[in-house]
């Protein structure tokens, strides 16, 4: 019953297991972890990368082992489904890089939202979620657990200083994403955490923006944090992939538990790219988070640019929560054009046509820079009214700033507001 079954490569690690199997991975420093969290391989010979379970399904010695595996937490493979020896090197990476108890990476950051809100929720139940998030995720809520019999009650941003008063005693789940996608607006994770916590809620974040590099929401008190793994942790625009992080380890199993039934769990060949997208984590991040800073000074003093989202400028609105719990301030940041009512919109497009460097893009988090358009991508499905609330305009343009020179994608910034 303890044997390994024969087509497990002697370096993969024991599914689930610990993030590290010295018991170090919360002292060592971010880099390291990065590198070498769940890839402990010191003292056997090994693959110095990470190898490739290239398998739907493990072959069995015989019943005897069957009846064995199929018992919860195991720790053995038998279906790719439901635990793979190379998706468990990522969930043990970014678990580390979290301060979690565990991981669950899924197929996308949209099918690690759902697994988290089936975990924690069921018909009845009530999730409290800011206004301020991803389109996608304000369809799912609204559209998708809707039918389900979950609801969601709408936070405005000025209500996310006092989210207690919007919860009530069917809420199980408050959700915060900070910052914010795509004004850069900032919650305080501390006193959402106490919100949530004060009516026997969880506190979910989305910490897609800033990454583990920056911020850590667990330290903050929050109870899971989510990314979409396709931006900046897998970081090469190669993967769609999502992560759900819990600090109780029953809860990461309830959300495996979720992620697998519902079929939104990720590929081994995926999960090796997110392996080595993870490795370069923290030097990708500290490169863009300082042309991101340049780009945003920049654009702050340019005449065609009425406004900057960034929280790193000290006339932002996020500026001081941002210096307290993120330790940059990100390599994301929107601008809105000037113009007239008629004419912001026409001056938008014409600035992102004219960019030769800066590529048109519907995602971001990539080692190249991006824009995007929100109002015809990110949050092409909110409505006027939520538009408005949002403060996202046809005049708003996204940037996701990537590793390039920085003069250079100055330069061409430049260039494009000229013709603009």
């Amino acid at each position: 019953m303890k044997r390994r079954c024969a087509v497990i490569l002697t370096s993969m690690p024991k599914a689930h297991s610990k993030a590290d199997k010295r018991g170090k991975a919360k002292t060592r420093g971010l880099g390291t972890r990065c590198v070498h969290a769940g890839e402990e391989r010191h003292g056997r010979a090994a693959s110095l990368t990470t190898d490739i379970a290239r398998t739907a399904v493990f072959a069995l010695p015989n019943v005897d082992y069957l009846r064995g595996i199929t018992k919860r937490d195991s720790g053995d493979y038998y279906y790719t489904r439901n635990g793979n020896p190379t998706t468990a090197v990522a969930e043990e990476k970014i678990a580390a890089l979290e301060g979690g108890a565990g991981c669950v990476v899924t197929a996308s950051g949209m099918s690690a939202i759902l697994s988290a809100a089936l975990a924690t929720c069921q018909a009845g139940d009530e999730i409290v979620s800011m206004q301020d998030v991803y389109g996608g995720t304000i369809k799912l809520f609204g559209d998708v657990l809707g039918k389900l019999g979950i609801e969601t009650a709408w936070v405005p941003f000025a209500g996310t200083t006092d989210l207690r008063k919007y919860c009530s005693k069917k809420t199980k789940l408050v959700f915060v994403e900070t910052p914010t996608n795509p004004t850069l607006r900032c919650v305080d994770l501390k006193a959402a955490a106490k919100a949530a916590h004060s009516v026997g809620a969880l506190l979910m974040v989305d910490n897609t923006f800033a990454t583990p590099v920056l911020q850590r929401p667990l330290e903050s008190g929050a109870d899971i944090v989510m990314h979409s793994a396709t931006k900046f942790l897998g970081g090469h625009s190669d993967i769609s992939a999502g992560a759900v992080v819990a600090k109780d380890a029953q809860l990461v199993a309830k959300m495996r538990d979720a992620s697998v039934s519902t079929g939104g769990t990720l590929d081994p060949e995926a999960s090796y790219l997110l392996i080595r997208g993870l490795k370069t984590l923290e030097v990708r991040v500290e490169r863009a988070s300082k042309n991101a800073e340049e780009i945003a000074n920049y654009l702050s003093r340019h005449k065609k640019v009425s406004r900057v989202f960034y929280p790193g400028l000290p006339q932002s609105e996020g500026y001081k929560i941002a210096r307290q719990q993120m330790s940059a301030f990100g390599m994301m940041l929107s601008l809105d054009m000037k113009g007239d009512v008629k004419g912001v919109g026409k001056a938008a497009e014409s600035f992102i046509n004219s960019l030769k460097l800066w590529y048109l893009a519907t995602s971001l988090g990539g080692v190249e820079s991006t824009v995007s358009y929100p109002v015809l991508s990110s949050h092409v499905n909110c409505s006027a009214k939520q538009l408005k609330e949002l403060e996202i305009s046809d005049a708003t343009v996204r940037l996701s700033v990537g590793i390039e020179s920085c003069d250079d994608l100055i330069a061409d910034l430049e260039q494009a507001l000229g013709k603009a």
